[in-house]
């Protein structure tokens, strides 16, 4: 039972005079225990007393409250209270303990009968019943003054309780301070008062400049070292740690299983120390119909092969209570082990939920195009060879860099160039576009190197080299042709990287970049003017080269081959190549997507269609979704369509605006079948980005300085740090 203690200070807490408004429990008799009422007769208002019996009036006296002994001798009744409220005599020992009911017992009536009050008092306490009270008042005041012991020990275990509460009120806040910002906690110092004990200890310290329960209590407690309790040391810390990613997690797992569906984003990485990380991250649709992506954990250790990542996702989800027959989707990269149609992880994922459907990630396929077209022409392999060439030219040596930077801050419209990024290829736009506003700074630089008598003979050569090779009309042609592409491949792959994004919506967007690409081959000869006004030169580079000339066999005809020189070699086996391989990639690529939106896809044309083409569309759904919907779907479409002609055209723009505005009406009963269809295709996922952003935190948390940190540690402060939203939410 909760523990009541009473402030001695506050006169309201405590047990007053007047019995009939005790309210007695265990620690209201405790208190009266050691603290039983006095009886002070000069306060009793003896003539208000008065009670009318007849026509004849009686009232108390002071007579009544004293007791007459046979030897004349008098002694003051300790047990009879007088209730002020009642008008009425009680017996304290009776209120408290009494084992049968008696008048002077009884808290709604008490005594009242003045005629006849000596009688009664001597009766009463000369009972047995009184007797029996007063044995067991006795015993338990003097039982080792057991009341008083044990109020006095229920006071010193509540102070104690709310010592305890308030020092790990304020470790758990700072715990959840540093997890949520992904910052160490331990130094090489375990002690309060270093400078090298880590965040943990010190953000302690600086609370306790501020707080003087905190001050003493690291001042009584710090530094004691083992056996002795503060709640301060680091394996409260690291237990902390684990109950808080624990309570995040639980939370998100709820969520799910209140949603129901899900689709599965999976992607690995090696850490610090090139052990293999393998992510785990969840897509469903919140109570508010938006799209909602979680993060599960890192598996360390599990290998690329199929069958173990299957093994290893198949024991997560079975710690979690996670059902997996309820997953419609999954997203990774386009690795075949990952892909692969006849053995791919996504085949396997498949045995468990055969409508998990998946889908490659939009934004790795967009990097895969641009690179797959860039690397079709040596040009084009070339163009961006030369780019990390001048990067690591200049930032190799920190005066090289200085004179670049000099020049570039002289112009406002130029940013310094950037370098290459292996795996996020779209971000290349960034180096085209500090070349392209960059580039006659870029060639200032070089030609002061060049010219410098101080540098050392190879650097002048490197510095002239790539020079004269940023110089040439391929060069910039390049850089005019590739900005404009790149910057909305750019502007795409955020797009596509959102948490608010459709399938529906991938399609447009590939659809889009596809005829905007396609629309370049009647763009050639504006970039080669761009180009030749850059550089000043009119001729490509292989403009006046002999072309080479190869001995013929016997059975090869006279014809000569024709060999394209100039314009129409950029044109034809360059830019036209690089084009088209754009085009046809994009076009190959937007087929996954468009398989699975073409079965969903016709819910954002209901308006267009009419309602035989409704009726065909929804029954093709259903064969696809025998678990999760019924015959019923049809006609309620049907009836959904003259719904949505109500809808403003920004809440059927897509899949995602017509779920949330669906949820947030008085529709949902009646159109229940079509809110799970429209849940189910907006809890698909069409990037894998929040994996990728996971490896960002892995990097935080695992750096160089904390590659000791062990597995589950390490995965419990990534789900504090990526979840620090529902971190906060919890009390």
């Amino acid at each position: 039972a909760e523990i009541t203690v009473y402030d001695c200070n506050d006169k309201s807490q405590i047990p007053g005079s007047d019995p009939v408004k005790w309210n007695l429990n265990l620690d209201s008799i405790n208190f009266l225990l050691a603290n039983p009422p006095k009886i002070d007769i000069s306060t009793i208002p003896f003539a208000e007393t008065k009670r009318m019996f007849g026509n004849i009036s009686r009232r108390l006296t002071p007579e009544h409250f004293m007791r007459k002994l046979q030897n004349g001798e008098k002694k003051l009744r300790e047990w009879v209270l007088y209730s002020l409220s009642k008008n009425a005599l009680f017996c304290f020992q009776c209120l408290l303990f009494s084992p049968k009911p008696t008048v002077f017992g009884n808290r709604n009536e008490g005594f009242i009968n003045w005629k006849k009050c000596n009688e009664c008092l001597q009766e009463h306490e000369t009972s047995k019943t009184h007797a029996e009270s007063v044995r067991i008042w006795f015993s338990r005041i003097k039982k080792d003054d057991r009341g008083v012991i044990d109020l006095e020990l229920k006071i010193n275990i509540e102070n104690q309780i709310s010592y305890w509460k308030n020092v790990l009120y304020r470790v758990v806040e700072t715990v959840s301070f540093l997890a949520s910002r992904g910052l160490a906690f331990r130094g090489n110092s375990h002690n309060f008062g270093s400078k090298q004990n880590g965040n943990y200890l010190g953000c302690l310290e600086l609370v306790a400049k501020f707080d003087p329960f905190l001050s003493a209590h690291i001042a009584n407690y710090g530094n004691k070292g083992k056996g002795n309790v503060s709640y301060l040391s680091s394996n409260i810390c690291d237990e902390f740690i684990t109950l808080m990613s624990n309570t995040v997690m639980d939370k998100i797992v709820s969520e799910i299983k209140e949603r129901k569906y899900f689709s599965l984003i999976v992607d690995s990485t090696p850490d610090v120390t090139t052990r293999d990380q393998l992510t785990v991250a969840i897509r469903y649709i919140s109570n508010e119909g938006l799209p909602v992506e979680r993060f599960l954990g890192f598996i360390p250790s599990v290998g690329h092969k199929r069958s173990d990542m299957e093994q290893a996702l198949l024991k997560k989800f079975c710690e979690l209570n996670i059902d997996l027959k309820y997953c419609r989707g999954q997203s990774y990269d386009n690795a075949s082990n990952m892909s692969g149609i006849y053995n791919g992880l996504q085949t396997r994922i498949k045995n468990y939920s055969s409508t998990a459907f998946f889908v490659p990630c939009s934004a790795h396929s967009l990097n895969l195009i641009g690179s797959n077209a860039a690397d079709t022409t040596q040009e084009g392999t070339k163009f961006f060879f030369i780019c990390q060439a001048i990067y690591n030219f200049f930032s190799v040596s920190t005066f090289r860099w200085n004179i670049l930077t000099n020049i570039i801050e002289k112009n406002s419209g130029c940013v310094k160039i950037k370098k290459l990024c292996s795996t996020r290829w779209s971000s290349r736009y960034d180096v085209c576009k500090a070349m392209y506003n960059g580039y006659a700074q870029v060639l200032s630089a070089l030609n002061t190197i060049c010219d410098d008598e101080g540098q050392k003979k190879d650097t002048r050569h490197e510095a002239r080299s790539i020079k004269n090779k940023i110089e040439s009309l391929n060069f910039c042609f390049m850089i005019c042709m590739w900005t404009p592409i790149l910057q909305r491949f750019n502007a795409t792959s955020i797009s596509l990287q959102s948490i608010d994004i459709d399938l529906a919506t991938v399609v447009t967007l590939y659809e889009s970049l596809e005829k905007y690409v396609g629309d370049f081959r009647e763009r050639f000869d504006v970039y080669l003017q761009q180009a030749k006004t850059m550089c000043s030169k009119q001729l490509f580079s292989w403009d006046g080269v002999r072309q080479k000339k190869r001995n013929k066999f016997f059975d090869e005809t006279e014809n000569n081959d024709k060999l394209l020189e100039g314009v129409h070699k950029m044109k034809c086996e360059v830019f036209f190549v690089i084009i088209d391989r754009l085009v046809m990639n994009l076009r190959e690529r937007k087929l996954s997507y468009t398989d699975i939106n073409n079965n969903l896809g016709f819910i954002l044309k209901l308006d267009t269609l009419d309602n035989n083409e409704i009726r065909e569309s929804a029954k093709n759904l259903v064969k696809i979704y025998p678990e999760d919907l019924n015959e019923t779907f049809i006609e309620e479409l049907v009836q959904f369509k003259n719904i949505v002609n109500l809808f403003s055209k920004e809440d059927k723009s897509s899949f995602i605006s017509l779920l949330k505005c669906l949820s947030n009406s008085s529709l949902l009963t009646t159109f229940p079948n079509v809110e799970i269809v429209l849940r189910i295709f907006c809890c698909m996922a069409s990037s894998n980005a929040s994996g990728k952003r996971s490896f960002s935190v892995l990097k935080r948390i695992k750096n160089y300085l904390r590659s000791a940190l062990v597995d589950e540690k390490m995965s419990s402060l990534s789900i504090l740090n990526i979840e620090a939203d529902l971190l906060q939410q919890i009390d």
